[in-house]
């Protein structure tokens, strides 16, 4: 096993404790400097080091405050396992570069993905994340000028697509398909729009056919956009070899 692979797995299962930090903080308008230190949500008590280990304190208290017995939301357990596997993953089928770039993405896609579908709103963090790895994505493959111009033909499309649909997609939705265009190039932008049209229709249809949603509801489709391009951007190269 390359000795990469589990270093990758704890640096996920790390950042994954912090990015349930700023899921909490960051919606909520609070410092992520201050407090310094995590406090529970019930009781605001100060939680210790050995209980703020990633994913083994979880299970330890079982997911209860060890002060007052509140229960922890499995969130913090789920954004803990889903970005250290996922950070394990990158490693093991992508190079070293492409996989810091691929966890970059996973740690924006997992916080936009739990703030969006709670307040509908994408935070700046995620945009400036996956507009950082598209910049080291663009100079290292250096294809400048395909990826930068991707990057503003996908900022006026969907800016199109917002005025004509009268404000039915977001703006912060039109900034995520515009960083990511950057990252992905012309051709992989291409499928990762369809990928997160075709996985938002699945998902969202069902829920209209029963009832749960109308056609003026508001849905978070960041989500789908978000995943849409790790999924690309790791498969990448096998959908270029099918096309190229």
């Amino acid at each position: 096993m390359r000795v990469e692979i589990p270093l990758f797995f704890v640096l996920g299962a790390v950042l994954g404790s912090f990015t349930n930090l700023l899921i909490y903080r960051l919606p909520r308008k609070i410092s992520i400097l201050n407090p310094r230190r995590s406090v529970c949500p019930n009781c605001g008590k100060v939680i210790p080091w050995y209980d703020n280990i990633p994913i083994l304190s979880y299970i330890i208290l079982r997911g209860r405050c060890r002060h007052c017995g509140w229960k922890i939301p499995w969130r913090y357990l789920i954004v803990e396992l889903l970005m250290s596997s996922l950070f394990a993953l990158n490693s093991a089928v992508l190079d070293l570069r492409e996989s810091i770039i691929a966890s970059m993405l996973v740690f924006a896609v997992v916080l936009l993905t739990f703030v969006d579908l709670e307040y509908m709103i994408i935070p700046d963090t995620s945009f400036f994340t996956i507009l950082i790895a598209g910049v080291l994505e663009t100079i290292f493959s250096g294809k400048i000028i395909a990826n930068v111009l991707t990057a503003a033909f996908t900022f006026l499309i969907f800016i199109g697509v917002r005025y004509i649909s009268k404000k039915g997609l977001g703006m912060g939705d039109v900034k995520l398909f515009a960083v990511s265009g950057l990252l992905l190039g012309p051709l992989n932008m291409i499928f990762s729009v369809f990928l997160a049209s075709i996985s938002g229709i699945l998902v969202i249809l069902p829920a209209m056919l029963k009832g749960n949603l109308g056609m003026r509801s508001r849905i978070p489709f960041g989500p789908f956009i978000g995943w849409s391009v790790y999924c690309v951007f790791i498969l990448k190269d096998w959908i270029e070899s099918l096309i190229i």
